[in-house]
C-alpha cells in the first residue's frame, strides 16, 4: 500500500491518512468516485473507523475506496454519441463506448483528466480539480478537535451543471461483520423501498436501519429512496454506530438531502444521502458534512 501516493493528517490519537489523486500511480483510478481525498484509514484513540474492506486493492475498481467516498452524477451522458464525451465531477470528461445506458460499476476511457493541485498542513487538505471550460471544484478534508472532521464542497460551473452527489460513507468500525449491533439511527421517522423482503435487516418505517443477523459474504442489502416521512427533503442528520465497539459517527450537514440509498455487505452498512443542485455558469454549489467519532 505504500506505493500509492498519501499523506496524513492529525495526530496519533486522531488520525487520518489520505490518498492523494494521481492518474498515473493513485489508490483509486476508477471512474465512479471523486478521485479527490479518498481516505485510507480513520484512527481515534488506536480504533480503526474506516479501512480497506475488499479483499484485494484494484486501483481501477468502481468502488476501490472506503471511508467517506462522494460521487457525483453524470452529466451529459445521454446527449453524448458514442466516441464523444460527457463529465464526470471529480474524475474529468470520459467517453462514452457505445449505445449502452450508464453503468456506475463500469470502467471509461478519461478522455480528459483535468489539472488538480493539492495544498495541506497537519490538520488539513485542499485539493482543487480544474476542468477547463467546465468547472473549478474545491474539496476541503479539516480535522477539528478529538474525533470531529468537516468535508466542504465547492464547486463553480463555467457551463450548467444540473446533477446530484452523495456520499456512500464505507465505515467498517473495526474488523467485524455486519451483524446486530450494527446500525443506522435518523432522527426522525423515515420510509423507504426495500429491493425485496430480506431477513437479515428489521422493516421500515422507523428511525432505524438494523440488522437480525450477521451477514455472511455473498450477502447484499439494499433500500433505496429513503427520505423522511410526508416530506420532500430529509434534514441531513444521521448516526452509524456498531454496539459491540461502541464505536459511533454522527453525520450533519446545513444542506438537506433529498433521498438516501442504504446498502451493506458483510464488511460495510452505507446510508447514501442524496443533494441535487442546478447551476448556471457562475454560480457555485457549497456543501459542508460534519463528522463526530466517538467510542
Amino acid at each position: 500500500m505504500d506505493k500509492f501516493p498519501s499523506l496524513s493528517l492529525g495526530i496519533p490519537s486522531w488520525h487520518v491518512k489520505i490518498w492523494l489523486p494521481d492518474p498515473e500511480s493513485g489508490y483509486y483510478r476508477g471512474t465512479r468516485f471523486d478521485h479527490s481525498g479518498v481516505f485510507a484509514s480513520v484512527r481515534l484513540f488506536g480504533k480503526e473507523f474506516c479501512a480497506p474492506w475488499l479483499e484485494a486493492c484494484d486501483p481501477f475498481r468502481h468502488d476501490n475506496v472506503q471511508g467517506p467516498a462522494e460521487e457525483f452524477g453524470v452529466v451529459g451522458f445521454d446527449e453524448a454519441a458514442p466516441g464523444e464525451t460527457f463529465l464526470k465531477i471529480g474524475v474529468g470528461l470520459l467517453r462514452r463506448p457505445d449505445d449502452a445506458p450508464y453503468d456506475h460499476f463500469r470502467l471509461y476511457e478519461i478522455a480528459d483528466p483535468g489539472r488538480r493541485e493539492t495544498v495541506s498542513d497537519k490538520h488539513s487538505v485542499t485539493m482543487r480539480h480544474i476542468l477547463d471550460g467546465y468547472y473549478d471544484y474545491t474539496k476541503i478534508i479539516q480535522l477539528g478537535p478529538l474525533g470531529e472532521m468537516r468535508i466542504s464542497h465547492n464547486l463553480t460551473a463555467f457551463v450548467p451543471l444540473q446533477s446530484n452527489v452523495y456520499n456512500h460513507n464505507f465505515f467498517t468500525l473495526g474488523s467485524y461483520s455486519i451483524r446486530s449491533g450494527r446500525e443506522v439511527l435518523f432522527p426522525y421517522p423515515v420510509d423507504g423501498a426495500w429491493r425485496e423482503d430480506y431477513d437479515s435487516i428489521y422493516p421500515m418505517p422507523g428511525t432505524s436501519v438494523a440488522f437480525r443477523r450477521t451477514l455472511k459474504k455473498g450477502d447484499s442489502v439494499f433500500c433505496g429512496g429513503i427520505h423522511a416521512v410526508q416530506s420532500d427533503t430529509s434534514p441531513y442528520r444521521l448516526v452509524i454506530r456498531h454496539d459491540g465497539t461502541g464505536q459511533v459517527v454522527e453525520v450533519s450537514s446545513p444542506t438537506p438531502f433529498n433521498r438516501a440509498n442504504f446498502w451493506a455487505n458483510h464488511r460495510v452498512a452505507c446510508i447514501e444521502p442524496f443533494v441535487d443542485f442546478a447551476l448556471a455558469p457562475g454560480e457555485t454549489f457549497t456543501q459542508d458534512i460534519n463528522y463526530k467519532l466517538s467510542i
